[in-house]
């Protein structure tokens, strides 16, 4: 009963401006600096994690994002090593697998750290660039603090749901945008311009797009990618759960929130890359995501692509 009246109190002190941090815990808090922001629990200082921005262009050539739909139970992730990856949620699974590493990973859903724990903190423990939201900060907090050691953990924020700062008005959004050529909104969905977009402005924020693999593509560019290749992204497409598929994880309706979320997030994506360049891949033949949006190609046709771009 206590915990009850108390989240209550909290969320009446927090106010619908800063609702987005509902799911925090109480006890975390963070403060922010130039740089990288300082991890608090019960008031005490527990790490020191950098801001995504400090890699901003820090890459260059290519990057397979590696989604864990279900078409990826049948890619052979060893065909990959040599080049730089981003493991999605618990695609780590499959690296661990083929005894490989990636390059980077990204955990924003919160339902991977409560249902699937073990993903975090072998994400962690690759010794990959590893990017959460504050609210993967705060589970990691409630969990397993000694995780933030590793020192490869950073700090990915949304575009419109940052912590302790006031969420902006869709108003505010569409003007802070006009003034930034690294954001791109489709301004004919005016209502949509807090979460469906593309970003490569890492201090700036990403989109959201209500997929995680949305999240990774503008992570890929920002980074200083030129080709993104995204392997097991199917949407829904082949009708059946992650690859990974156990009595934790339901399958997600990717078909709710393909429509307008994911497709004009990755309309954006295709905006973007005939502006600034580079290039994004689908090379999952059955995904969901048409080729007029992101190009489909074959796993060969991108390790043939992958390395004419290293030589």
């Amino acid at each position: 009963m206590f915990e009850k009246l108390r989240t209550i109190y909290r969320r009446l002190k927090l106010g619908d401006n800063l609702k987005h941090q509902y799911n925090c815990h109480p006890n975390f808090n963070l403060q922010h600096g130039s740089t990288s922001c300082v991890v608090q629990w019960n008031h005490q200082p527990v790490a020191t994690i950098p801001y995504a921005h400090q890699l901003q262009n820090s890459f260059k050539n290519s990057c397979f994002i590696i989604a864990s739909g279900p078409s990826l139970a049948a890619v052979n992730l060893k065909m990959m090593d040599g080049f730089d990856t981003i493991s999605l949620n618990c695609a780590i699974k499959k690296f661990n697998e083929a005894s490989i590493k990636p390059t980077h990973c990204i955990i924003v859903d919160h339902r991977i750290f409560d249902t699937q724990w073990a993903c975090v903190e072998a994400s962690i423990q690759s010794g990959a660039h590893c990017f959460f939201s504050y609210d993967g900060l705060s589970r990691i907090c409630e969990r397993d603090p000694t995780l933030f050691n590793n020192g490869n953990i950073y700090l990915i924020e949304s575009i419109s749901r940052k912590f302790n700062v006031p969420r902006p008005s869709k108003a505010q959004c569409i003007e802070l945008f006009k003034k930034d050529t690294k954001i791109y909104i489709d301004e004919t969905l005016p209502q949509l311009c807090r979460s469906v977009g593309f970003s490569s402005n890492l201090a700036q924020g990403l989109f959201s797009g209500k997929t995680v693999a949305t999240w990774a593509t503008q992570l890929a560019v920002a980074l200083g990618y030129q080709q993104v290749f995204i392997v097991g992204m199917d949407l829904g497409g082949t009708g059946k759960k992650h690859f990974y598929a156990d009595n934790h994880n339901k399958t997600p309706d990717f078909m709710r929130d393909y429509e307008p979320h994911i497709r004009v997030c990755f309309e954006q994506v295709k905006r973007a890359s005939l502006i600034e360049g580079f290039k994004v891949y689908n090379l999952s033949k059955d995904s969901t995501l048409p080729h007029e949006i992101i190009s489909k190609i074959t796993m060969e046709e991108a390790l043939q692509l992958a390395s004419k771009a290293t030589q």
